[in-house]
């Protein structure tokens, strides 16, 4: 596959006296304003020109991205579902020999302490490969996202000024605790922009303000 890198001559000369334009203009009346609009028109248009032919050049690329990525996911995943499975094995394995070994230890040290003869302790056989060893990681998983925003809620209110009655509500109900501190909530802007646009200027979600932002789009 060869693709085309030279630059567009034409695009290039286009941008640039577009680009020297601007700086020229001021707008001081209405037929500057006019003037300034149908730069604004120009540029548009050469910029919905430029994004097609870029999006044409890139088609065969973003494809042949999407075959490789495909071609390596064919690979990789049934690798992992397998890694998976013998790695479970050999988990449940040497932590059986783990717990039996600890057993045994224990059953020792009680032999010696009843003045028996202990029976002969030896190390665990060797169950994994040089160079691996098991790894314990942690992460989390939201299973009641109401109890999690109850909890920032009632700690960032615990230290308010309330009566005895009111903040035993408050810990019943919230479960506030020091670990429940705000940056564990994150808002959605998707959401919020979503109800932005819906709703316009009637949004009315306790911190959130509504912003606008003005912009000139030419018909094409």
């Amino acid at each position: 596959m060869t693709v085309n890198l030279t630059p567009n001559p034409e695009l290039r000369s286009q941008t640039t006296a577009l680009i020297a334009a601007s700086r020229l203009i001021t707008i001081a009346t209405a037929e500057d304003s006019l003037a300034a609009s149908e730069w604004l028109a120009r540029v548009q248009k050469l910029r919905r020109w430029v994004t097609g032919i870029y999006k044409d050049a890139r088609s065969p690329l973003v494809t042949a991205q999407k075959q490789l990525i495909a071609q390596e996911k064919a690979l990789l995943d049934p690798l992992a579902v397998a890694e998976r499975t013998v790695m479970a094995e050999i988990l449940v394995f040497t932590t059986a020999q783990a717990e039996a070994h600890r057993a045994l230890e224990s059953a020792t040290v009680d032999a010696v302490l009843a003045g028996e003869t202990p029976a002969a302790l030896l190390p665990p056989a060797e169950a994994m490969t040089e160079g691996m060893s098991t790894r314990t990681t942690y992460s989390h998983e939201v299973t009641d996202l109401r109890a999690l925003v109850l909890a920032v809620a009632g700690q960032l209110l615990i230290d308010a000024p309330a009566t005895k009655s009111q903040k035993a509500w408050l810990i019943a109900t919230c479960q506030p605790t020091t670990q429940a501190t705000l940056a564990l909530l994150e808002p959605s802007a998707s959401a919020l922009n979503n109800l932005a646009r819906a709703l316009r200027a009637d949004l009315a979600v306790p911190g959130v303000q509504v912003l606008t932002h003005t912009t000139l789009v030419a018909r094409s």
